[in-house]
């Protein structure tokens, strides 16, 4: 029995009517709150996404499939088995699966817009940045994007945009958008202007949509949620 969890002091609740959006005997979908690590880290102090769903589901082979920063919410896939989790593997290595997002980005953004970049991973710092196509260990990243609306709060103004994210690299979105002059809200890895966080500190970014063939059954599967209860993200829905 999956309990609720509760982390009072960043507001995280976790529990099985409100977070578990699918699950049978291969897979289980989750809506990750905003603030809660989707792993462990190497201080195995905060209670994570995976450990919570691993005591949940008592599954040896559990495999978590994509990840989503701390601060960013949203739906994260796990696999129950390992014949599940090879075949999930390779639907993300292929870009068989479709991913879209929510991002409050500061500025105004254009209507719609695609990006082409690539990316390379520092590894030891844990960012990444845009390079020259040649660089070595550079990878391909598109995203494209579409304003869906924009406000103004103490004279900054925010642009909610709907991203599609072609490719799947660390920090793609947050680093695509700040090349841009659109870096995210409360994203201060990649926001130079930002000095210290606002609100309660979480990254506008969640990831509002994923689609891709059941592993097993290969039905089309189609999964949409909404971030309208997280702080800033109400704004854009008043």
């Amino acid at each position: 029995m999956l309990k609720s969890f509760d982390l009072k002091e960043n507001n995280i609740i976790f529990d099985k009517k409100s977070n578990i959006i699918f699950e049978d005997s291969s897979i289980i979908v989750v809506n990750k709150p905003f603030g809660m690590l989707s792993c462990q880290d190497k201080k195995k102090i905060d209670k994570d996404l995976y450990t919570i769903i691993e005591e949940y589901t008592n599954c040896k082979e559990l495999a978590i499939i994509n990840r989503l920063d701390r601060g960013v919410g949203g739906i994260v896939v796990f696999s129950k088995n390992n014949k599940t989790t090879t075949i999930l593997t390779e639907y993300m290595k292929n870009h068989n699966f479709e991913k879209n997002y929510l991002a409050i980005v500061c500025g105004i953004a254009k209507d719609e817009d695609r990006l082409i970049n690539f990316i390379m991973k520092n590894q030891r710092q844990n960012i990444s940045k845009i390079v020259n196509k040649n660089s070595s260990g550079a990878k391909e990243a598109i995203l494209s994007y579409k304003k869906m609306k924009q406000i103004e709060i103490d004279n900054q103004i925010y642009s909610l945009v709907d991203i599609n994210l072609e490719t799947g690299r660390h920090h793609q979105i947050r680093v695509q958008m700040s090349n841009v002059n659109l870096p995210l809200y409360n994203d201060i890895k990649y926001n130079k202007n930002i000095r210290k966080k606002l609100g309660n500190g979480n990254i506008g970014l969640f990831c509002y949509k994923m689609c891709f063939n059941h592993p097993i059954k290969n039905d089309y599967l189609e999964f949409t949620i909404s971030p309208k209860s997280e702080e800033m993200f109400k704004e854009f829905y008043n």
